[in-house]
C-alpha cells in the first residue's frame, strides 16, 4: 500500500512538473518566453550534417536547403508542445512562401511512418518533414534530450537562434531576428 501511495505521488509531482497547463499573468509569460541567453547558445556555429531520411526511407540531405533561412524544428507526435506549434510553424511557412525561408521539420518518432504520415495530414503540414533519430539528433547538435527544439538556420548553414521547448515564431523577438537573417540573404 506504501509503495502504491509513493508511485502515485512521484507520478503525480511528475505530471504537474511536465504539464503544459496555461498559467496567469507575469508566470505565465515568463514560462513561456525564454530568456535570451537560453535561445541562442549554439549560435554561430556551423549546422553539423545531420542523418536524416525522407518519409519513404529515402536517406535525405539537409544541404539542399543551402543558400535559403531555414527554421528548423524537432519534433514528435507524442510531444504536446510540438502538437500546438505546429499549426504557427504553419502559418510561418505560409507567410515567407515568398521569400528565401523554408520551415523544416524533422519528426524522433521511432518506427511508425504511418504514425507520422497521419500527424502531419491531420494537422495540414505542407512543409518539407524528414524522420531522424532523436538521441542521435540531439548529441549532433549538442542539444537536451527531447523535444522541440527549433533554430534558425542562415544561408551560409550557421546557427542563427535556438529555441528549445514550445517554439512561438510571431513573438516580436524571434520575428525581428528571423527577419534580421532573412534581410541579410537577399
Amino acid at each position: 500500500m506504501r509503495r502504491a501511495a509513493l508511485v502515485a505521488l512521484a507520478l503525480g509531482t511528475l505530471a504537474a512538473g511536465c504539464g503544459g497547463g496555461e498559467r496567469d499573468g507575469a508566470a505565465a509569460e515568463a514560462a513561456r518566453v525564454p530568456e535570451p541567453a537560453e535561445r541562442a547558445p549554439a549560435s554561430y556555429r556551423p549546422l553539423p550534417a545531420l542523418e536524416v531520411t525522407h518519409l519513404d526511407g529515402r536517406p535525405a540531405d539537409l544541404g539542399e536547403f543551402r543558400g535559403r533561412v531555414v527554421v528548423l524544428n524537432l519534433w514528435a507526435t507524442w510531444c504536446i508542445p510540438c502538437r500546438d506549434e505546429m499549426p504557427e510553424l504553419q502559418q510561418m511557412h505560409a507567410k515567407y512562401a515568398a521569400d528565401p525561408l523554408d520551415v523544416v521539420g524533422i519528426s524522433i518518432d521511432e518506427g511508425d511512418v504511418a504514425l507520422v504520415e497521419g500527424f502531419l495530414e491531420e494537422f495540414d503540414i505542407t512543409y518539407p518533414n524528414f524522420l531522424g533519430d532523436g538521441p542521435g539528433l540531439t548529441q549532433a547538435l549538442d542539444l537536451y534530450p527531447g523535444v522541440p527544439h527549433t533554430l534558425l538556420v542562415d544561408t551560409e548553414g550557421l546557427i542563427r537562434g535556438y529555441w528549445g521547448g514550445r517554439f512561438h515564431p510571431f513573438e516580436p523577438e524571434t520575428t525581428a531576428l528571423v527577419e534580421r537573417v532573412l534581410s541579410e540573404a537577399q
